[in-house]
């Protein structure tokens, strides 16, 4: 059966769009999966650009507006990954999100996993594409801002009825404690906590998900501890170092 899961956040700018181009590529090129990542902001894309490209001559917003078929919106990422990315131009904003539901269940049979990198707050379009998607993860920050923001997506998707997997804290340096009282507070699980590092930074300058570019830092570390969890299944040929590595982490 087809997962649809949406990558969300309360608030922008805490790397949403980065956790779900490493999700998704993972997803394809680690374990082997039939995956589309969908850029579910048709009004602020950016998932073209953290996959290596940011204009395309049909994007979602094409399909939306009913001037395209969505298989004309697909693109091939190096990964195996499938990439309908949203438009860059003012002149293709004015768009119907509801209407995403339609194309996501049209996609679902031929594929394991669509990852929705969503926008952020919750706007019209978020909840058209909350709407659309039967599990959930979200990205926040350490700080309270965000926090507050995240609880308050926890607290839609649950009376949406949406499934939570539970939250990849960014850019974070924490203490057990500290995730054991964001666990609390929040109430849904804590995927794992990604750590500031230039890693990432470097990765995104070369539009590359630092997964792949960076395989063993300790963000890349992080982040397949994530992909164990969402999949239920451990991160493929995974060396011995990097397994006695990470025990550390």
């Amino acid at each position: 059966m087809t997962r649809v899961i949406g990558v969300l956040s309360g608030k922008g700018g805490v790397g949403k769009t980065t956790i779900t181009a490493n999700l998704s590529v993972s997803l394809a090129w680690d374990y082997g999966c039939n995956v589309i990542a969908l850029d579910a902001n048709t009004t602020s894309s950016n998932l073209g650009l953290a996959l290596g490209s940011y204009r395309f001559p049909v994007t979602l917003n094409d399909v939306l507006a009913g001037k395209a078929d969505i298989t004309d919106a697909i693109y091939a990422h190096p990964s195996g990954l499938k990439l309908i990315p949203s438009s860059s131009f003012n002149d293709d904003l004015k768009v119907e999100p509801t209407a995403i539901k339609g194309v996501i269940g049209s996609l679902k049979e031929f594929v394991d996993f669509i990852v929705l990198d969503c926008p952020p707050t919750l706007g019209k379009e978020t909840t058209a594409m909350i709407d659309s998607i039967d599990e959930a993860v979200i990205v926040t920050n350490p700080d309270w801002g965000a926090l507050l923001e995240a609880k308050r997506t926890v607290d839609f998707l649950k009376e949406s009825k949406k499934k939570v997997l539970g939250l990849v804290i960014n850019k974070a340096e924490l203490e057990p404690e500290e995730i054991s009282k964001i666990k609390q507070a929040l109430g849904v699980p804590v995927l794992g906590v990604i750590p500031l590092d230039e890693a990432v930074t470097k990765s995104a300058d070369k539009r590359v998900p630092f997964i792949h570019l960076y395989g063993r830092t300790r963000p890349s570390r992080a982040f397949k501890k994530v992909m164990e969890e969402v999949t239920g299944q451990s991160f493929p040929n995974r060396s011995l170092v990097e397994k006695i590595v990470g025990w550390f982490d």
